[in-house]
């Protein structure tokens, strides 16, 4: 299935934030990325349902993330100087076996609904950022 603008109820940029919450007592090392899985809705702007089949594929071969966190040397050099700006709020696609996956629970409540699905990604493992998580299938 190509690509498709998905009908969002809210930026889902934002929706990923909010569900996240405060990430600062998540420390990530080294050159790793804490990225946020994204999980397309099930009904396309053009009025497509999709199935909750598909939903369930995003979760587990899904391309597409959300930046969360960086390590303090993602994309430094040798010589501390920084090769790529990739930051915080990026969507960015790397194949989904190149990451560790893990879920961040909200602190607020630790239901199953509240689970935010996300990957520890190493930096050189992202192949590109994108402007809209809707581009790429």
């Amino acid at each position: 299935m190509p690509s498709a603008l998905m009908e969002h109820v809210e930026d889902p940029r934002e929706a990923i934030l909010k569900k996240v919450g405060d990430v600062s007592g998540v420390e990530v090392f080294g050159n790793d990325i804490l990225v946020a899985t994204y999980i397309r809705p099930n009904k396309t702007k053009s009025g497509i349902w999709l199935s909750d089949q598909m939903a369930g594929e995003d979760l587990y071969q899904g391309k597409v993330f959300l930046v969360l966190k960086l390590g303090p040397t993602a994309y430094l050099d040798e010589s501390g100087e920084k090769f790529r700006d990739i930051k915080e709020g990026d969507w960015i696609v790397a194949r989904s076996s190149d990451g560790w996956q893990v879920t961040l629970n909200s602190t607020e409540s630790v239901t199953s609904r509240d689970a935010v699905p996300c990957r520890i990604i190493s930096d050189l493992n992202i192949r590109c950022r994108i402007s809209h998580p809707d581009i790429i299938f």
